[in-house]
């Protein structure tokens, strides 16, 4: 088998690539984070080193345009109604090229030609030089150049696995010509997307009828007479078109093209200058397949003198291996299993100015898990690990550690450092270690420097800042159902793992600290965000109690409804079905029942309409299946999602349920909840609402809630200083009735209930950057209707335009927005925007951050304080729920009043503001059945 010369068309394959990766998402995913696109990149990195993987070339090149070729001398209009390519991939194409040059493959290029062109040539010359080709391309123009020596392959429409080599017999299968036929065809039937004219009237079956019959367009043209009237006369009318087509068509396969074949070998990259590239670019999920070609091909320079050129005599060349380059930073690791060892580590911990620490465990559930080992360092390269809950290995009792570390671990004089601290904070608690002061978390400077970064994850975090590859925990355990505990690991092999994870910590801390510096963030991380760790871990670990006969009865009547509606279905349509099933409920409504979709609605994948909630909700009360539909969907949720899976999340050992806070869950500063998200528990329905009675006070307490009322309409009015809004609140008016009253003209006595609502929604919606379009979605307002209605709120309330159009304008000059507080969210969209989706989205994110990120400050403030005011005053009442605005206790009976005083005092003197910050408080036994104190 002769040598194989691998071609690449740079342009067409990530041209297609971006598109395959951003249809549907509008290319939001594919960002570094400091705003760079990446879509096109990442997807010819990814074809690249499929290649080099699989397919082993013996030589490969990439080709790409130059610009204007003399096809647009020929033919002005020749790809004028081709769509401009997108700005985020134009500014992508440097960079694909940068990557080329970092593998130290030829890039291929003339001037006056398309990379086709270029391609052909280079292919052609190969052919008759001894080598076979193949080409990588995503421009089906290049299946003309398919013979028994030359391979194209395309990429599939919609992925990057469904790439598919063509040889001459694929061709005629696809197109219904042969390769050398392609031209002509095409001369015949035009090419839309390059505005190639064609024959107008003439299609692909006559096309491909007409060359069986005649072979070539010349042959055609000298047998017109013998054709039917209808298709001789549009030949004839378009002679002149036809050839044209067929030059413009043609790809020049004679240009004088010269490539080094030595320097086309895959043998020539430097992998640490790829590995720099995949860092910038963020593209961590390759490195590992990088590793993987290092070892294959090793990393060698091409030896001068010993150049072969492509248009000489042809040897294969044969690629040296070399071993692989030791990792660096190697990490010293002690394995403290003995006491003397125990006892040495104390020492060394009590002189420590700084420890860094974590755990392996053998569940993420913080409340569940079982203790494994317990790995520390004092310095960047230098770990030790503890090891205490292995299946095998020699190690030390649980008791002796947690005594022995008691005291550095929980002097106040020496600061903890961690990556999600709280997790290891909480376990360790859990064995009576409570380690303080906990003074630096990675993940958290990580999240407050650049709320949207990739890098929350320790191991993406030091690759990216530290460039130091970590081991992957998949590596140790495995993953799917092949997965093992941490605790079937080897003792050595788990250790060298858990001392990196505290090492690493320690070498990331003075470049976080430096950004949180030079971001203004410092204050931030060290008077809230790590003062907050404590407060959750708190609430995590005292959790709240469940009513489970309550969602037993409950989940038995949504199952008999559920079954109802079913039957109610089956006997409207006739016969039963799968109603789980999008293409078979789609068949019953649009078929079967005959229903019509909504404007607009498009046809899926599978080719049947779509059934998705949006596409349902707009055809309710059209016919009793569809309302039966969506309320087997609401129903089916809330017995799935909370009402059968919350009983299986009480804590056996607690007989409470857990939820775990994540400080760097949104890019807004908002704290999130998850395993059970119990922020999410549904309140817009009278059935959703259920759900929160399971919710219980244990036996002599009252749960109390505090929430603050209109807390980001306070801000808005703050940060705006809007008059008219200012002393609305000032005058404890309702804010929506008082908006209505402004915009409508009329007394506020005069405001009716549809009228305050839609000023609800205009007054919400200007908050998350909502334009008249988006009003007509929440209310029954007219386009027209709504545009009216924002002119005239804007009139009423001309300080919130300006604060508006300020930040927008702060956004896209600073490339950033901040709280009151000096949160920072960064915008690179607006600043640089990349399409118009894009900076919309982030122009509609930008004017929310401030005012919601605020909001979530303020709260947090409050958290710090309220436990701190509770122990002063010597109430014994705990937070347990964190949701949003709202702050749920757990306090005894007989202390509720104070308590709910107490709580609204701090909360409305979280932060001070030009409006008053005004709470409610509301008790119960449950949370779902509540009145106010």
């Amino acid at each position: 088998m002769p040598p194989i010369l691998y071609l690449i068309d740079g342009h067409a394959l990530a041209y297609r690539m971006y598109f395959a990766l951003t249809q549907g998402s509008g290319g939001s995913r594919w960002m570094t984070s400091s705003g760079e696109p990446t879509a096109g990149v990442y997807g010819f990195t990814s074809v690249m080193l499929r290649i080099l993987e699989q397919e082993d070339p013996d030589y490969l090149a990439v080709a790409f345009d130059t610009g204007k070729t003399f096809r647009d001398e020929m033919y002005p209009e020749y790809k004028a109604t081709r769509a401009k390519m997108p700005d985020d991939l134009r500014s992508q194409i440097a960079r694909i090229q940068q990557l080329v040059d970092a593998f130290n493959f030829p890039r291929l290029e003339m001037e006056g030609f398309e990379a086709d062109d270029v391609l052909g040539s280079v292919a052609r010359q190969a052919v008759k030089n001894g080598l076979g080709v193949k080409i990588f391309t995503g421009d089906r123009d290049l299946l003309q150049l398919v013979d028994e020596r030359i391979i194209v392959n395309l990429p599939g429409r919609m992925s990057l696995s469904e790439a598919k080599d063509y040889l001459p017999p694929d061709v005629k299968e696809y197109l219904g010509v042969r390769p050398d036929q392609i031209v002509d065809y095409k001369a015949l039937v035009g090419d839309s997307s390059d505005n190639i004219p064609g024959v107008a009237g003439v299609g692909q079956k006559t096309a491909v009828t007409l060359l069986e019959a005649y072979e070539t367009l010349d042959g055609i043209y000298a047998h017109l007479d013998e054709l039917k009237p209808g298709v001789r006369n549009k030949l004839e009318e378009n002679r002149e078109n036809a050839y044209l087509s067929q030059k413009l068509a043609l790809i020049v396969t004679d240009l004088d093209i010269p490539l080094d074949l030595e320097m086309a070998r895959p043998d020539h990259f430097d992998p640490q200058e790829l590995r720099d590239f995949f860092r910038v670019m963020e593209f961590r999920s390759l490195v590992k397949r990088l590793d993987g070609l290092e070892l294959r091909y090793g990393k060698t320079s091409p030896q001068s003198g010993q150049q072969l050129s492509l248009f000489g005599d042809v040897q294969p060349v044969m690629s040296s291996v070399s071993p692989p380059v030791p990792a660096a930073g190697g990490l010293g690791v002690q394995i403290i299993d003995t006491p003397e060892k125990l006892n040495d580590l104390v020492a060394r911990l009590k002189q420590a100015k700084m420890i860094a620490f974590d755990t392996e465990t053998t569940s993420t559930d913080q409340m569940r898990a079982e203790l494994v080992g317990i790995s520390l360092a004092v310095e960047e390269n230098t770990g030790y690990y503890i090891p205490v809950g292995h299946q095998t290995g020699q190690q030390l009792p649980l008791k002796v550690v947690v005594d022995a570390l008691q005291g550095p671990l929980t002097d106040s004089r020496i600061p903890k450092a961690g990556h999600n601290l709280k997790y290891d904070f909480v376990v360790l608690a859990r064995y009576g270690l409570k380690v303080a002061p906990l003074a630096f978390d990675s993940m958290i400077a990580e999240w407050l420097i650049d709320p949207a970064s990739r890098n929350l994850g320790l191991k993406n975090l030091s690759w990216v800042r530290l460039d130091h590859s970590m081991t992957e925990i998949e590596d140790l355990i495995g993953k799917g159902k092949n997965q093992r505990s941490m605790a079937e690991v080897p003792i050595a092999d788990a250790a060298a793992y858990a001392a990196d994870d505290a090492a690493v910590v320690l070498r990331l801390m003075p470049v976080l600290q430096a950004e949180l510096e030079s971001t203004h963030s410092a204050a931030l991380f060290k008077e809230m965000e790590m003062p907050l760790v404590n407060v959750l871990a708190d609430m995590e670990m005292t959790g709240i109690s469940l009513d489970i006969d309550f969602l037993k009865k409950m989940s038995q009547e949504l199952g008999a409804r559920l079954a109802e509606i079913e039957q109610d279905i089956y006997h409207a349509v006739g016969t039963p079905f799968n109603i789980n099933s999008t293409q078979q409920l789609s068949k019953v409504l649009f078929e079967t029942l005959g229903l019509k979709p909504p404007e607009g609605t498009r046809k899926t994948a599978s080719g049947t309409y779509s059934t998705a909630a949006g596409v349902l909700e707009s055809m309710q009360k059209k016919h009793p299946v569809v309302d039966w539909v969506l309320e087997n969907r609401e129903l089916a949720k809330l017995k799935s999602t909370y009402v059968d899976a919350l009983p299986l999340q009480v804590n056996p050992q607690t007989g409470r349920v857990h939820t775990s806070y994540n400080q760097a869950g949104s890019r807004t500063g908002r704290i999130a909840s998850s395993d059970p998200n119990l922020q999410n528990i549904p309140i817009r329905t009278e059935l959703g609402r259920q759900v929160r009675h399971a919710f219980v006070a244990r036996p002599g307490y009252q749960l109390l809630a505090v929430d603050y009322s209109q807390v980001e309409l306070r801000i808005v009015a703050h940060m705006a200083q809007d008059q008219a809004m200012l002393d609305a609140f000032r005058a404890d008016q309702d804010i929506h009735a008082t908006t209505a009253a402004a915009i409508y003209n009329l007394d506020l006595d005069q405001v009716n209930s549809d009228q305050r609502r839609h000023a609800k929604a205009i007054n919400f919606g200007l908050i998350y950057g909502m334009s008249p379009f988006g009003l007509t979605r929440t209310t029954d307002l007219t386009l027209a209707e709504a545009e009216d209605f924002v002119t005239a709120y804007f009139r009423r309330f001309p300080g919130v335009k300006r604060y508006l159009d300020g930040i927008r304008k702060k956004a896209a000059e600073n490339g950033y927005v901040e709280t009151l507080l000096g949160r920072r969210r960064y915008f690179p969209g607006l600043v640089n925007p990349s399409n118009q989706q894009t900076r919309n989205r982030e122009e509609r994110e930008a004017i929310n951050a401030p005012i919601q990120g605020t909001a979530a400050d303020i709260m947090k403030v409050a958290m710090l304080r309220v436990p701190v005011a509770l122990k002063k005053t010597g109430l014994s009442g705990k937070m347990i729920l964190q949701v949003h605005d709202e702050l749920v206790l757990e306090c005894p009976q007989d202390e509720l009043v104070d308590t709910a005083s107490l709580v609204r005092d701090v909360m409305e003197g979280a932060y001070p503001l030009d409006v008053p910050l005004k709470t409610d408080a509301r008790h119960g036994i449950n949370w779902g059945d509540l009145k106010s104190v």
